[in-house]
């Protein structure tokens, strides 16, 4: 479902028109102001605040840095979990108001957080209730209702700084108790993910001088490519923390639209990493190198939850079928692929690297290769290498991304691999170029097959087996005519809108 909140004046190097630009757009697309900011005076301020353990958000981002770099994984560690147990039966401040309705609200803070994200083991709201999480600066996401968690949990959305406040209304002569809501987790983030600090580790503009704005004359024979690559976030199994990759939203042999997300299995490959995920789209500018404010708010256009259905580690691939159905204004692209194994004459990466924008990578022709990662069982072949790049580079957060044969090629467009790792990167001498180095992707004709349907890709992407190994991708919004073809409907091109990451590769 479509969420939205208040755009915060997130520019670094915007300049004044491009702001206005993406300000007009988003009061478009502004949902209803939860109670407490439409009508504050009647709502009141005085909110109990339950305190979790801070965090050194410095601290916390170098020591997850260096792990990166030792363990050679590229997934990006954005938050640390601090355990709770709020509920509307024993804390926080209800009020009725004049319609007899009545709002319960909590204030959560885990002091030094740059952003926090909050879940909810028990999330089963009554028929008419809406609930908010409101950030700092009058920042908020919602309204969400029961339809939103299908599953009786939620993972509400990143917002920024180090308190939050949850804001439930309640229609009159309704029910709401511990049993029915409570907050498990707040995720406490150490990023800077909406850039207010004005960093450049993280965030808005943080990815290093040589990468490739989509909107650059690099992706104009990609907009539809560009359309399917999203940034997600979720909490790993390994360590119940907080972590970010990158992943592609594919389309199957029918065209049925199935809302099938590829990314990497070092990024997750559990039931519950699936379920705990946020994918944000459209985090993309609007001019090339020059980061516009976000025409839709930070993190507006997000997916909650997903369900696992297939992973491997030898080729590093995970395919997920994201809940829920995506708002047709967002105009996404279910991606081609081409699981032929046929090597690309040249490659396109599309991705978001350090928490920046969407960017795109140019890189030569592909050469098979083994795992760059030393975590995935060492399998000869499993891999496509690229680099050194000509255009562009990967960083912290890329990984999972999708590789692409580049535009006129044999199998044009079509994605052939998901990233793994590598040490490309901007040179250190010349920062406004990549460096030397390579990159990995699992190869797709690799986790074309496997030994079930959970550990290969093409029980999903050719359900009915019809034997094809490639297929062309389809709008979110094109019309399919009766002989299978699709036309491209005409709808605008979203706008600016968010993602997150570190440094040191994908």
């Amino acid at each position: 479902m479509r969420r939205f909140h208040r755009v915060l004046p997130l520019v670094r190097r915007a300049i004044a028109v491009a702001f206005l630009l993406g300000a007009a757009a988003v009061d478009a697309r502004k949902g209803e102001l939860p109670y407490s900011l439409a009508q504050p005076a009647k709502a009141g301020v005085d909110i109990a605040i339950v305190d979790v353990p801070g965090i050194d958000a410095m601290r916390s981002r170098i020591d997850s840095d260096r792990t990166m770099r030792a363990a050679a994984t590229k997934r990006l560690r954005s938050a640390e979990a601090r355990p709770v147990a709020i509920g509307p039966g024993r804390d926080g401040r209800w009020d009725t108001l004049d319609d007899g309705s009545r709002l319960w609200r909590v204030r959560v803070r885990a002091a030094g957080a740059t952003d926090l994200r909050l879940a909810f083991p028990r999330f089963a709201l009554p028929p008419g209730a809406t609930l908010y999480v409101i950030g700092g600066g009058d920042d908020y996401q919602g309204p969400y209702t029961a339809a939103d968690a299908p599953r009786g949990t939620f993972h509400a959305p990143v917002v920024p700084g180090d308190i939050a406040t949850i804001e439930v209304r309640v229609p009159a002569g309704a029910t709401l108790d511990a049993t029915m809501l409570e907050l498990g987790t707040v995720g406490a983030g150490f990023r800077d993910l909406f850039g207010r600090k004005q960093t450049r580790e993280t965030g808005p503009g943080a990815s290093g001088a040589c990468n490739v704005d989509v909107a650059c004359p690099l992706g104009a024979s990609y907009p539809e490519e560009i359309r399917a690559v999203g940034y997600y976030e979720y909490v790993a199994a390994d360590d119940g923390e907080y972590y970010i990759c990158s992943g592609t939203l594919v389309t199957d042999v029918p065209h049925a639209r199935r809302n099938l997300f590829l990314t990497a299995a070092h990024c997750m490959s559990a039931a519950s990493e699936a379920q705990s995920m946020v994918v944000y789209w459209n985090y993309q500018s609007t001019r090339c190198n020059v980061l516009s404010a976000p025409a839709g708010g930070f993190l507006s256009d997000d997916q909650h939850g997903a369900t696992l259905r297939a992973t491997r580690a030898d080729v590093d691939f995970t395919l997920v079928e994201l809940d829920g159905t995506p708002d047709p204004s967002w105009n996404l692209y279910y991606a081609g692929w081409d699981a032929s194994g046929a090597a690309p004459s040249g490659t396109i990466g599309i991705h978001h690297p350090s928490g920046d924008v969407k960017k795109i990578t140019a890189g030569p022709a592909a050469r098979t290769t083994d795992s760059c990662i030393v975590q995935v069982p060492m399998v000869h072949g499993t891999h496509w290498q690229t680099g050194p790049y000509s255009q562009g580079t990967t960083e912290g957060g890329s990984s999972g991304s999708g590789l692409f044969v580049v535009a006129g090629g044999n199998g044009s467009r079509h994605l052939v691999g998901t990233l793994s790792g590598g040490l490309a990167a901007c040179s250190d001498t010349s920062p406004t170029q990549p460096n030397d180095e390579t990159d990995c992707y699992g190869k797709l004709s690799v986790a074309w097959n496997g030994a079930a349907p959970s550990s290969r890709l093409r029980d999903w992407l050719d359900p009915a087996a019809s034997g094809a190994t490639s297929a062309d991708g389809i709008g979110q919004n094109d019309v399919v005519s009766a002989d299978g073809g699709h036309s491209t409907h005409a709808w605008p091109s979203p706008l600016l809108q968010r993602p997150h990451a570190t440094a040191e590769r994908r």
